[in-house]
């Protein structure tokens, strides 16, 4: 990082590490990164972040390399050199996976989406390890919810065996997967305690990582990852849902409440409950106030939300964060969402939106009417939201803990390397 950002990045490295003791103040953020996550597409909350991400830490001087399984989309930002391994989730050998990327000589590799101890150790071999968590790795169900509204709090250990079966956390009722689910779990437990660093994207998501006994933390805020178009007014009474379309993101809650307003919705974004949805429009009787507008580029996506009224966000599990939030924050639109999860954080009840309980239409289509049927009201939390965004969610917010967190993984894995040898474990 250069002038102001990486002074910044200092200042936080000072800071903002959880868990333990903090770096010393002037830790130099690294100045080489690779990042390393599965996709190279804008298909949700997560490639969208870490597209972005890239490219702002690239234009504060970093030199910044991707490394992906799969390339999937044209775009591309300034200062990032993108490497294509097509074995990179597909084959347990090590240096076809990584041995070209690891040429540059990163000084951090941040690992998204790849929880293996021997990917972990043959990467430590070479440079500090970082690992972001945008799920619940720790848990076996991968959601964190026993049912909409009921989250859980508990670590992953044997107690989970009770609950995948009793309390119906799995989700599924496939008992022949949770022995596989619960080594799914211990293994990526493992892997976030022995990382260097580990990143969360908000306070609750530290929370799990706390609870899993994970000591070396960092919260990074997320930052808006389009560029705003020109606004529409949003005078048209249209609700935007953006995300995968999968039974915790409450699709058929929003249908339902759609069902009660005189609103139009638009969906963006696909997955495999697609087609349940399409059918449940059509038995509601609403299929021609709902446009499925499967995945959209960025430029497409931010007209979206230019032309929305209110974002709704239905999730039933609690959302690490919910990017999509901000995203309509930027642009002056409030959102609706649940108060569980990463949500709180950035939606403030009854200033820059409304909270509603989970899984239930009626309260959902409550809070969606009031907005809607409110434009003085509309225009006001959103100018609220945006308010917000510029004051927690900006790039720089982003760059400054983000190089604080590469800055701590880099002085941990110094001290953990004896001279001359391997890095050691860091695993109690």
């Amino acid at each position: 990082m250069n002038g102001s950002e990486r002074e910044a990045a200092s200042r936080a490295a000072g800071g903002g590490t959880q868990g333990e003791p903090p770096v010393a103040r002037g830790q130099p953020a690294p100045r080489s990164v690779l990042i390393v996550m599965p996709r190279w597409v804008r298909d949700g909350g997560v490639g969208a972040h870490l597209m972005r991400s890239a490219a702002a830490l690239a234009r504060t001087g970093v030199k910044v390399s991707v490394l992906v399984g799969r390339v999937e989309s044209d775009e591309r930002f300034p200062g990032v050199e993108l490497h294509h391994s097509p074995m990179l989730y597909k084959t347990d050998a090590m240096a076809p996976r990584f041995d070209e990327a690891l040429a540059g000589e990163p000084e951090v590799v941040h690992l998204n989406q790849l929880d293996d101890l021997d990917v972990l150790a043959y990467l430590r071999r070479r440079a500090a390890v970082l690992v972001s968590a945008h799920g619940y790795l720790s848990c076996a169900s991968g959601e964190h919810y026993f049912r909409a509204g009921d989250g859980c709090r508990r670590a992953h250990g044997p107690g989970c065996v009770p609950n995948l079966l009793l309390r119906g956390c799995a989700h599924r009722w496939n008992v022949t997967s949770y022995p596989a689910d619960l080594r799914r779990a211990g293994h990526a437990t493992r892997v976030l305690r022995e990382a260097d660093a580990a990143i969360a994207y908000s306070h609750a998501m530290d929370a799990h990582l706390r609870a899993a006994g994970v000591a070396r933390r960092h919260v990074v805020p997320y930052f808006p990852t389009l560029d705003p178009a020109p606004s529409g007014g949003g005078s048209r009474r249209r609700v935007l849902f953006a995300g995968r379309l999968v039974p915790s993101k409450g699709g058929e809650t929003l249908l339902r409440a759609i069902a009660k307003l005189d609103a139009e919705l638009v969906v963006c974004g696909d997955g495999v409950q697609a087609r349940r949805l399409r059918s449940l429009a059509d038995k509601l009787g609403i299929s021609g106030r709902v446009d499925f507008r499967g995945w959209l580029g960025p430029a497409e996506l931010a007209r979206e939300f230019a032309e929305a009224a209110v974002v709704a966000v239905p999730s039933l599990w609690p959302e690490p964060f919910g990017l999509v939030g901000i995203e309509g924050f930027a642009a002056s639109r409030p959102a609706v969402g649940r108060a569980t999860g990463g949500i709180p954080e950035w939606l403030e009840h009854g200033v820059s939106g409304f909270t509603v309980p989970a899984g239930k239409p009626r309260p959902l289509a409550d809070a969606l009417g009031q907005l809607l049927d409110d434009e003085a009201l509309r225009r006001a939390m959103g100018e609220a939201g945006r308010e917000s965004v510029a004051a927690r969610y900006s790039p720089a917010s982003h760059l400054a803990a983000v190089g604080a967190a590469y800055a701590a993984a880099r002085a941990h894995w110094e001290a953990a390397a004896p001279a001359g040898g391997a890095v050691r474990s860091t695993s109690g």
